[in-house]
């Protein structure tokens, strides 16, 4: 009876012990809001950490996306930072100038990318994106060959190292990079600090780790047609899910889309498409896709993607007609 009674006694005590061990390794849900680049940024975590210790991670995180967000604001100058603002609109022609090393580097690869897709990503293409968001904003007359016959040669950027240069009032937009480069850098933070359960939802720049409650992260995909809902979703785990569309920032004027995705080659807005969606290990290259596969026709995107081991997309032409590459199976 007695050995009954410890043996009852001894398994209570073991069950405290591994209810009290689980309790404190409990993976518990963390959310937080931010506003940067222009878009409502969430990062939603499951870790065990202790909640003084995610609020100082959350710290650095918005500190990331704020110092990046200064630099790459072309609209917005800050006291002491020299930024796209202070390049394009303050620099004079032909005079260096030390930019912060973190510019520098999304100045060169967006220089590198431009080689690299035959100029249609154009961090350059500032003075054209100008002309075009003037007439989006106001909705009225189009642009004429006069107004679109502005300053896109890439090569009228010099940077070496950290030291830059323009020539001929070129400027620079890196609004195609910059959102994607600083949420591949959060999500390899989140990594660093030993959390892999994450979300990182930048409007339509999406990067997720693994999920630890089930077997991947279901994200679901914008319907150009009637943005307040999805047209297919994607099954994911450490992923970025990034997609350029006509429905974020466009003007209908006579029954046409107008939209701030601008072919370089054309200087008019692409027309061709609603929507395309890149899948791939780095929501920076999948940034920088997602814009390329938007201005290059559907068939050369096709062959493109489907020769790249690191990428799928699925383009949303219209309603009736969405195309996947070959290996986008993540439904």
């Amino acid at each position: 009876m007695k050995k009954k009674v410890y043996i009852i006694v001894l398994s209570i005590i073991l069950i405290c012990l591994i209810l009290l061990f689980v309790d404190k390794n409990t993976y518990k849900e963390y959310s937080k809001d931010f506003y940067y680049m222009d878009t409502y940024i969430n990062v939603k975590l499951n870790s065990i950490k202790n909640k003084s210790e995610v609020d100082a991670i959350f710290e650095d995180i918005d500190y990331l996306y704020s110092s990046y967000h200064k630099l790459t604001d072309r609209y917005t100058s800050y006291d002491g930072i020299i930024n796209v603002y202070y390049l394009n609109e303050v620099l004079p022609d032909g005079q260096e100038v030390i930019i912060d090393e973190r510019l520098a580097d999304i100045i060169s690869l967006g220089i590198e990318y431009y080689n690299k897709t035959d100029g249609l990503f154009n961090i350059a293409a500032g003075n054209l994106i100008e002309v075009w968001k003037e007439f989006i904003d106001e909705c009225n007359f189009l642009p004429d060959d006069s107004d679109l016959n502005v300053n896109i040669d890439i090569n009228d950027i010099i940077l070496e190292k950290d030291t830059y240069v323009k020539n001929n009032n070129i400027k620079l937009d890196l609004g195609a990079v910059a959102k994607g480069y600083v949420t591949e850098l959060v999500g390899n933070y989140l990594e660093d600090s030993g959390i892999y359960s994450y979300v990182i939802n930048a409007g339509g720049n999406v990067k997720v780790g693994k999920a630890y409650d089930k077997e991947s992260f279901v994200i679901g995909i914008t319907d150009p047609s009637n943005p307040s809902t999805i047209f297919t979703k994607v099954n994911v785990n450490n992923k970025s899910v990034v997609t350029s569309g006509n429905y974020q920032r466009y003007c209908v004027l006579d029954n046409i889309n107008y939209n701030h995705i601008i072919n370089p080659k054309t200087r008019y807005p692409v027309s061709d498409k609603m929507a395309v969606t890149v899948v791939g290990n780095s929501s920076t290259i999948s940034d920088i896709y997602s814009t390329y596969l938007y201005i290059l026709p559907v068939e050369d995107g096709l062959e493109l993607v489907n020769s790249n081991p690191d990428i799928e997309a699925i383009w949303y032409i219209d309603e009736k007609t969405i195309v996947r590459s070959d290996n986008f199976n993540y439904e």
